[in-house]
């Protein structure tokens, strides 16, 4: 699984990264974990604000606050259906 932060470095950036770490420590799953703020990627996926989340190739939150749980609930979301069969 690949998780994308794309952020400027303000604040709510630094906090949801936190909790992307936090939420990755927890589980068992392998998780790749990258923060960029490359405005031309950003634009590739189709987003124009930030913080967003990128799980797996699909924006799953754009300037939204991910909590803990939040981000839990985006992995294990995403790595059912990614493992569903």
């Amino acid at each position: 699984m690949q998780i994308i932060l794309f952020g400027t470095g303000c604040e709510m950036c630094r906090e949801i990264a936190h909790n992307i770490e936090t939420a990755i420590a927890s589980q068992e799953y392998e998780i790749n974990f990258e923060k960029t703020s490359d405005l031309h990627r950003m634009l590739s996926y189709g987003i124009k604000s930030t913080p967003s989340v990128v799980i797996d190739e699909t924006v799953v939150s754009i300037s939204t606050y991910l909590s803990i749980d939040d981000v839990l609930a985006l992995i294990r979301a995403n790595y059912n259906s990614e493992h569903q069969n």
